[in-house]
């Protein structure tokens, strides 16, 4: 019996159906490579993009937090003493560590990124190549020579870390003072910092060494350090204080000085006031001078 028209054209049309379906398998299955390589890209797209914004808002939100208790000071000539040793505390706990804010961040772009780009389809070696379906990672200037993958993304993070620190700076520019007169700045080496005139306090037979006057170039800070050889004057270890007040900007060294307390930068011209006053059980002492910015 004669097969119908109708029904032969719709038999052709489901095989043909069902021959593109296959060879549209095939073509998925020999296309592993290229899922690996977008699945690679994008996670490091993601992953990196969600990195960058949680450090960056990490790191300038603490820089606004010391900021604040800085301008109180300088403007209304409160003493910052309280504020800053919360913030810095805060701040320490959100940015410091492992387990922190920005530890985690920081781990979990590389624990997400990782596994994406090193698969039995697509790894470390194919996206770090110039070749067809690479991503050229080889080429970074400064972590292009990576050995493994592991390494890479430890040296782009710390890329990120550079970029993200350096755009804090530009949007806040005291950050880099401001972290490191609490502590925090040996953890973001990559805040910008103006150059740096060094000056060091120290006593002698218990009386402060008066410094004279200081001078600074205009652009430039003052970073004052207490000798944590002579300043402690033999009394009881950890009872010592140093008040540095510059101007309307005061700072605190404590026993055993091992800190540093910076001011400024200034404009040329500028003619600043000083005292340094040290208490301790044993010993006490006030000198004066000036800042002198030529």
């Amino acid at each position: 019996m004669a097969i119908p028209v109708a029904r032969r054209v719709r038999r052709v049309a489901l095989l043909g159906a069902v021959a593109l379906l296959v060879a549209g398998r095939s073509t998925c299955d020999a296309s592993a490579a290229l899922s690996g390589a977008k699945l690679c890209r994008k996670a490091f797209n993601v992953q990196g993009r969600t990195y960058a914004q949680k450090r960056f808002a990490l790191v300038l939100g603490c820089a606004d937090k010391l900021l604040k208790c800085e301008l109180v000071a300088e403007i209304d000539g409160a003493n910052a003493a309280a504020c800053r040793a919360s913030m810095a505390a805060s701040c320490a706990k959100r940015l410091t560590g492992s387990v922190s804010a920005l530890g985690k961040a920081a781990l979990r772009f590389e624990s997400k990124t990782g596994p994406a780009c090193q698969t039995p389809d697509y790894d470390y070696a194919a996206a770090a190549s110039t070749g067809p379906g690479g991503l050229w990672f080889s080429t970074d200037p400064t972590c292009g020579a990576s050995i493994d993958l592991p390494t890479f993304l430890a040296c782009v993070r710390d890329e990120v870390d550079t970029h993200m620190d350096e755009l804090v700076s530009a949007v806040k520019p005291r950050t880099g003072i401001l972290f490191d007169n609490v502590g925090l700045g040996a953890a973001f080496p990559h805040l910008v910092r103006p150059p740096l005139v060094d000056a060091l306090v120290s006593a002698s037979g218990g009386t402060l060494v008066d410094p004279g006057t200081l001078s600074v170039p205009a652009g430039s800070a003052l970073r004052v350090a207490g000798d944590a050889t002579t300043l402690p004057c033999g009394g009881t270890a950890g009872d010592g204080i140093l008040v540095i007040t510059v101007g309307t900007q005061q700072q605190r060294l404590t026993e055993p000085y091992d800190g540093t307390a910076t001011f400024g930068p200034w404009v040329a011209g500028s003619a600043l006031p000083y005292t340094i006053q040290l208490q301790d059980s044993v010993c006490s002492g006030l000198v004066s001078g000036t800042v002198n910015v030529p």
